[in-house]
């Protein structure tokens, strides 16, 4: 792998490849080495390109583990947030991933600045809501990938489903809430809590004052911050729903 940033020339041929596999449907193999990111900034600016070239904007983001120490986003592309209850294509996200998860939207922008967002003023600035992260790759062996070249497929996003709004959040204990995941009409996991966070807010405060070193955030975009009920998989045909004591649920029917 290299040391050395991507230059622009090798950002869009790495790009092509990525927009050639989402168009065609033909997974890649392993990225050849010029095409490798080195670091979450290659990863970053490929995702950005990539978002371009296939003439979308970025709705939002999904916050990942950390690689290296450095702090990983997935740009999750405005055509794939679909409000709940959501029928996607099955042939389009052929992995079938699913994760439960409780999302922001944010309210205003939050501009850059040159200190950081407390978590009081970013909680002050979103509304939460259940959600459900549709994960899918372009690559052949998900598994066998390097993180980040996935964190470069914009995290492995699919599609986001947008679950209903709750302006009253700050009432329930996010960290202690009940969630049941329910896979074609099976109950597959009811626990309480579960997020890797405990507090799922915490990692949006951080990826919020990441941004604030570049393009900040905007009013409308979403930011997710991981499952709270790990990695499940659906089949074509089936509904999964993922609900929230009290709270609500997302919905999606993937189509056969």
């Amino acid at each position: 792998m290299r040391n050395a940033a991507m230059d622009r020339d090798t950002i869009l041929q790495t790009v092509s490849l990525f927009v050639d596999a989402r168009r065609t449907g033909q997974l890649l193999g392993a990225l050849p080495a010029f095409a490798r990111p080195a670091s979450a900034a290659d990863a970053h600016a490929i995702q950005e390109a990539t978002a371009a070239a296939l003439g979308d904007a970025i709705g939002g983001w999904k916050v990942s583990a950390p690689i290296d120490g450095q702090l990983v986003r997935g740009a999750i592309l405005r055509s794939l947030i679909f409000d709940s209850p959501a029928r996607v294509r099955a042939a389009r996200v052929p992995m079938l991933g699913v994760e439960a998860e409780i999302a922001f939207s944010f309210d205003r922008d939050m501009p850059p600045r040159g200190r950081d967002y407390s978590y009081a003023e970013v909680a002050a600035a979103v509304t939460a809501f259940p959600a459900i992260e549709v994960v899918a790759t372009r690559f052949r062996d998900y598994a066998g990938t390097p993180l980040l070249d996935r964190a470069a497929d914009f995290v492995s996003n699919g599609a986001f489903v947008r679950g209903p709004a709750r302006r009253d959040w700050r009432d329930f204990d996010l960290a202690r809430i009940e969630i049941a995941l329910t896979v074609g009409g099976k109950e597959i996991v009811r626990q309480t809590g579960g997020h890797a966070s405990v507090d799922p807010l915490l990692p949006a405060v951080a990826l919020v004052n990441d941004l604030r070193a570049g393009a900040g955030v905007q009013a409308g975009q979403v930011m997710t911050t991981g499952t709270y009920t790990g990695l499940n998989f659906a089949k074509p045909g089936q509904t999964v729903s993922a609900a929230f004591t009290r709270f609500g649920a997302a919905v999606v029917e993937f189509i056969a």
